[in-house]
């Protein structure tokens, strides 16, 4: 028995010692960084003198939710999560069944769909520059040549249409990433369920509809949840196109935390803008492990 006990706060002992460096690096990037930004949001500050700070208490949040510009930003990431995840749930769905009968060539295709998931999206946002140019860009050269002039848009600098036409750019980059993740939840749908669906006479639509949708709830869980996290800090593809222009049109949470706190020198204002943004993606990771539990269960 006391041997038991010794090999058990021994393997204690050691299981700490492992996870020490983590929990070292840990508090040190990621803890005290957050600690120091919910702090330096009470304060105005310039972000480079600490010398230069000034407690304001609850000024920044005052600010911060009587600016329209804060709304427009959410509103816009809102509409942004809405879409994306929608058509990029349903994409991938379709593509993982299509690719799930092993047809000839597969894996090629499953890479080439992956592909834009795996590229920089410095590089996804260089193509499409070249896509929505609007005097040469591919889309209004394609739309010129079939006649159809009254399609020619200037698809990033209209701002009707821009935040549109960042949208069509983020599912082209993440449709592939999305059919991995219904690939591995297929994998658990036993093929006899499929064969005697078959044998019923149930068809491609209704077998994916009626049996294939329902099972994925776990997937379709993931996939929501990660997406709504993602679009709460897209910045990159974002910046690269729009800059958060025209007129704010496109103005993320994350383009309006980087202006404030690296163009305009207000960081204090920029860390209440992160501090939202954290409390909005703990409690998407909250509800995640939540819904997630219940569909265990």
């Amino acid at each position: 028995m006391k041997s038991s006990l010794a090999w058990g706060k021994t393997e204690s002992k050691n299981a700490y010692m492992f996870l020490a460096p983590l929990l070292i690096l840990m508090s040190t990037f990621v803890f005290y960084g957050i600690y120091f930004v919910i702090k330096i949001s009470f304060f105005k500050w310039d972000g480079v003198m600490l010398d230069g700070m000034k407690f304001r208490g609850l000024r920044n949040y005052k600010l911060l939710f009587t600016d329209p510009t804060f709304f427009k930003a959410c509103f816009n990431v809102l509409i942004f999560m809405a879409i994306t995840i929608s058509i990029q749930m349903i994409l991938g769905l379709i593509l993982a069944v299509l690719l799930k009968p092993k047809l000839p060539g597969h894996p090629v295709f499953k890479a080439i769909f992956y592909i834009p998931a795996a590229l920089s999206t410095t590089v996804i946002a260089q193509i499409f520059m070249q896509i929505y140019e609007p005097n040469f860009g591919m889309l209004n050269s394609f739309f010129q040549f079939l006649h159809l002039d009254f399609l020619v848009q200037n698809w990033v600098g209209d701002p009707k249409i821009a935040l549109y036409a960042i949208i069509i750019a983020n599912i082209f980059q993440w449709t592939g990433a999305q059919m991995v993740f219904y690939i591995a939840g297929l994998t658990a749908i036993s093929d006899q369920v499929l064969e005697a669906a078959q044998i019923d006479g149930a068809g491609f639509w209704t077998t994916l509809t009626k049996i294939i949708f329902p099972m994925l709830m776990p997937t379709h869980t993931t996939v929501i949840i990660l997406g709504m996290i993602g679009g709460v800090k897209t910045f990159d593809i974002v910046w690269l196109l729009t800059k958060g222009g025209p007129g704010n049109s496109t103005q993320f949470l994350a383009t309006y935390l980087y202006k404030y706190s690296i163009v305009e020198f207000k960081a204090g204002y920029g860390a209440t803008i992160a501090v939202v943004m954290i409390l909005l993606s703990v409690s998407l990771s909250m509800a995640q492990n939540n819904i997630y539990k219940k569909s265990k269960a």
